[in-house]
């Protein structure tokens, strides 16, 4: 059975509300969040095939 995986990013910063949504960096929570979903994915053994991100100018590994 295929698994689709629906992910948002993390909690953004919006010190500087002047930047555009793919320069702005995550502030602490996100920066705590993301390695946490990353090793949650991990432990349920998802592995992603394909990441389809929402423009050209979002980096994909």
């Amino acid at each position: 059975m295929k698994t689709l995986l629906l992910l948002r990013h993390a909690k953004s910063s919006w010190d500087d509300p002047s930047l555009p949504d793919h320069d702005r960096p995550l502030n602490e929570r996100g920066k705590a969040s993301a390695p946490m979903m990353g090793a949650l994915i991990l432990e349920r053994g998802l592995f992603p095939l394909l990441i389809l991100p929402p423009s050209g100018n979002s980096p994909c590994p």
